[in-house]
């Protein structure tokens, strides 16, 4: 009996002093809150937020290029927004969204797309009480703490440790994994989070994640949670769709003694992991995978 209660007052003090330190912030200088090596900040960070090593060389023609087509895009997308009603279940809209939606209103275009200012109307307190109920009791707060740490590191507003924006991170991470109990937290979570954060404030960017997972419309939430259901509604249905769509692949795979529903797990969610993984790298304004559409 005394082991188990000296090992609960253990973990309570581990979660103490875990939140004490995202709440104190990022004080420069201590050992655990140092970030990345200093660089030269203003010559070293891209467009995108994200900060390189060396001194970047001068804009290509094709940079030049994108930034100028998304300058032509953002005076498209302003009017679409004017008239959302006419535009939201259309196909311009879906095509609008695979060629990419402009930085400088992306968290405007996301909000709307996921419908946040209504469902944070209709949930007024929600977010503030699961975030105050994680601090006290979230089982996964050790992991989240552990991934948060790492995510976006190379990103302006992810560099310092316990920074601001790593602090949102981590709530929201916190209070998602009281609010849905089912999914709780994994650790693909942490970058999709990150994502919407650079575009969104603290708690739209909470409601983001909660749309985009557990909505009707989008219900991403099998790919995250233990039961990984609407992963196995897909293996099943490839399993009877590509030997008649992709025979050539078919071949190839029986060639080499491949089993495609033993591999598709991984094809699955490398489909949905790219798209998150290579926003937060380059956090480009075309499609990469055919998760652009949700994070363009």
């Amino acid at each position: 009996m005394g082991i188990a209660e000296d090992a609960d007052s253990l973990r309570a003090q581990e979660r103490e002093n875990i939140i004490m330190k995202y709440e104190k912030g990022h004080r420069a200088g201590l050992p655990e809150d140092m970030g990345p090596e200093p660089v030269g900040i203003y010559s070293s960070i891209d467009r995108f937020g994200i900060v390189h090593e060396t001194e970047l060389p001068p804009a290509t023609a094709w940079e030049v290029k994108q930034m100028w087509w998304e300058i032509t895009r953002k005076s498209k997308w302003i009017e679409m927004l004017g008239q959302w009603e006419t535009y939201k279940n259309s196909k311009k809209l879906i095509d609008r969204v695979y060629k990419g939606i402009p930085m400088n209103i992306r968290g405007q275009v996301w909000s709307v797309l996921l419908n946040i200012q209504e469902v944070k109307s209709k949930n007024p307190r929600t977010y503030k009480v699961m975030k105050e109920k994680g601090k006290r009791s979230s089982e996964h707060i050790h992991q989240i703490d552990v991934d948060v740490s790492g995510t976006l590191r190379n990103h302006i507003f992810f560099r310092d440790r316990y920074g601001a924006k790593q602090r949102e991170l981590f709530y929201i991470l916190l209070a998602y994994s009281e609010y849905n109990p089912e999914v709780g937290y994994c650790r693909d979570l942490s970058p999709i989070a990150a994502s919407f954060l650079l575009y969104l404030p603290e708690e739209d960017a909470f409601w983001a994640l909660a749309q985009l997972l557990a909505s009707e419309k989008h219900s991403l939430q099998g790919f995250h949670s233990p039961n990984g259901g609407t992963v196995q509604g897909l293996q099943d249905h490839q399993e009877h769709v590509v030997p008649m769509s992709q025979p050539k692949t078919m071949w190839h795979l029986d060639k080499e003694g491949i089993c495609a529903q033993g591999s598709s797990l991984g094809w699955l969610l490398q489909m949905l992991n790219d798209g998150v993984r290579r926003h937060r790298e380059t956090l480009a304004q075309g499609p990469s995978s055919p998760c652009s559409a949700l994070l363009p």
